[in-house]
């Protein structure tokens, strides 16, 4: 199992989480020092080519900015310059970058997004914006100026097919090279251009709208009245009411109703603990599990993991509140103390050693579900 940093370059993770983050930018000079590049340029222009893959080019040229979405047969020469691929979710698909991805779990997987990648030629870039999300820039293959500044006016550009900014005032200037990294909280404005190619990794931590966060709980929580028999059948209630001097007044006994059924999900309630964890690990549109046990028993699924160890797959997101876990936008609530140990060791280790596994896969409760696991192609074997 990859531990999450200590510290990066000269500073403590502790420090820069009470000082930095969510706060200010931080420059880390060589936080991996010697860095070796994840993945070299043909292995981005196959990934560029992949339908499965989400991807993006931009290019600026005289005539303004274009956006394309992918797949990409073929990727522009590095030759012709201002053009960038963006490619998203790379730890899905790259071990390397999934690797990668482990040692930033100091932060909650709940605030998790992805790891994009950057593939720009000389003077390629997106132009000046900003962000919805905590990002640390990490720069893989050559170099990329990086102009930052706090966001004064978010107006955009008009007329283009991205959202760059009108009048974007950067404070500070910095030229990163392999291994270097930049930390930028949400809504900080930054623009950066490759010199020379290059390509950079953005490990992004989503933080989620008031909006995005309500909608999701109040759809999940409509999905679970409409199955709970007590909602659906009981009605509301007005005897003895009396003379209505109003007829278009709505009545208070009725308003009140409503707000009463509101007011019984306090920030406590079951439904909305629910709501959430399944809103945070709800897999996004592109991302889909292949079953690799359709030829197997049930018998020969546990025999495989407990032999060769349990991994959940790159692309799973596992987490938990008190005894209830959240897999893929699923709930699972285990009902023996020892389920939810082991549980709880497989969402904050992603693996289980094949002696670990092979212990608990003797649980029945612990079995049942990793079998299903299994079957959705939540998981995999470790070795």
């Amino acid at each position: 199992m990859i531990k999450p940093l200590t510290h990066i370059a000269n500073l403590s993770v502790e420090k820069f989480m009470t000082e930095h983050w969510h706060i200010k930018p931080y420059l880390f000079r060589q936080a991996f020092p010697n860095f070796e590049p994840l993945c070299d340029f043909d292995t981005i222009a196959e990934m560029a080519s992949d339908e499965d893959i989400e991807s993006r080019l931009i290019q600026h040229s005289k005539t303004g900015w274009t956006l394309e979405h992918g797949p990409f047969d073929e990727l522009p020469s590095m030759k012709k310059k201002a053009w960038t691929v963006l490619i998203q979710g790379i730890d899905h698909h790259l071990p390397e970058a999934y690797d990668l991805l482990q040692l930033f779990r100091f932060i909650p997987d709940a605030r998790l997004d992805d790891v994009m990648l950057s593939l720009a030629s000389d003077g390629g870039g997106v132009g000046p914006h900003y962000d919805s999300y905590d990002v640390f820039l990490l720069q893989m293959h050559g170099k990329r100026r990086w102009k930052i500044g706090p966001l004064l006016d978010k107006e955009l550009e008009e007329g283009l097919p991205l959202k760059i900014l009108k009048n974007f005032e950067p404070t500070e200037e910095f030229v990163l090279e392999p291994g270097d990294m930049l930390y930028l909280p949400p809504n900080y404005g930054h623009d950066g251009i490759a010199e020379g190619s290059c390509s950079t990794l953005s490990i992004g931590f989503r933080a989620p709208t008031q909006a995005e966060v309500l909608s999701g709980i109040l759809r999940d929580m409509a999905d679970q009245i409409d199955q709970d028999p007590t909602k659906t059948q009981t009605l509301f209630s007005d005897p003895a009411r009396g003379l209505q001097k109003n007829p278009a007044e709505i009545p208070d006994d009725l308003l009140n109703f409503g707000i009463n059924l509101i007011q019984q999900f306090s920030a406590q309630s079951p439904q909305i603990q629910r709501s959430m964890g399944i809103l945070l690990t709800e897999p996004k549109s592109h991302v889909y599990f292949v079953n690799n046990t359709e030829d197997q028993e049930i018998h020969e699924i546990i025999s495989v993991l407990g032999e060769r160890g349990i991994a959940l797959s790159m692309k799973t997101k596992m987490l938990f509140k008190d005894a209830v876990f959240y897999i893929n936008g699923d709930a699972v609530n285990p009902t023996s103390a020892l389920t939810v140990k082991q549980l709880q060791m497989l969402a904050n280790q992603r693996e289980m050693e094949p002696i670990d596994a092979a212990e608990a896969l003797n649980n029945p409760e612990f079995q049942y579900f990793l079998v299903g696991f299994a079957k959705a192609g939540w998981v995999e074997t470790l070795i």
